[in-house]
């Protein structure tokens, strides 16, 4: 099973750190952690960041046949980008959605998710375990039926 991990603009620039956890990911530390979850869970990644909306739809356009499922932080594009929406639905590979950040603990304007519409699972909030909750979810979702036809919100 192989999965795209997909970032949208300003993911490649983010510092992450856990509470009580000394230090800071930065972004390759990040998708090194997602990695070795993957790995652990037998699940081959292709890890991608762009700061460009076209570039994100072009990988989800070419998703189909070159991975199993779609694991996507569309950073701010997430409130507004129906071109990224429109692809998700299109392209015929499930995703899930990952949000660092819950959007409620933020401006208003960030309070809608387009982009949530063409996916099959939301893990917001979560810091950098969203992403390996999202590839064990969709991984399930996968084995179950093949269909990738669910939805949840963490």
């Amino acid at each position: 099973m192989k999965f795209l991990i997909l970032n949208g603009p300003n993911v490649n620039i983010m510092r992450w750190s856990e509470p009580g956890v000394p230090g800071e990911l930065d972004y390759n530390a990040m998708m090194d952690y997602v990695q070795a979850g993957c790995d652990q869970m037998g699940i081959e990644t292709d890890c991608c960041q762009s700061n460009h909306e076209g570039d994100l739809v072009d990988e989800i356009q070419a998703a189909a046949g070159r991975v199993d499922g779609i694991v996507l932080n569309p950073g701010a594009y997430a409130h507004y980008s129906v071109a990224i929406l429109d692809a998700l639905r299109l392209c015929g590979v499930p995703a899930v959605e990952v949000m660092l950040h819950a959007p409620d603990e933020r401006e208003p304007f960030r309070q809608t998710d387009v982009v949530s519409f063409g996916c099959q699972g939301h893990f917001i909030g979560e810091g950098p375990q969203g992403y390996l909750h999202a590839c064990l979810y969709l991984a399930q979702l996968l084995r179950a039926d093949g269909t990738g036809k669910a939805h949840i919100v963490m």
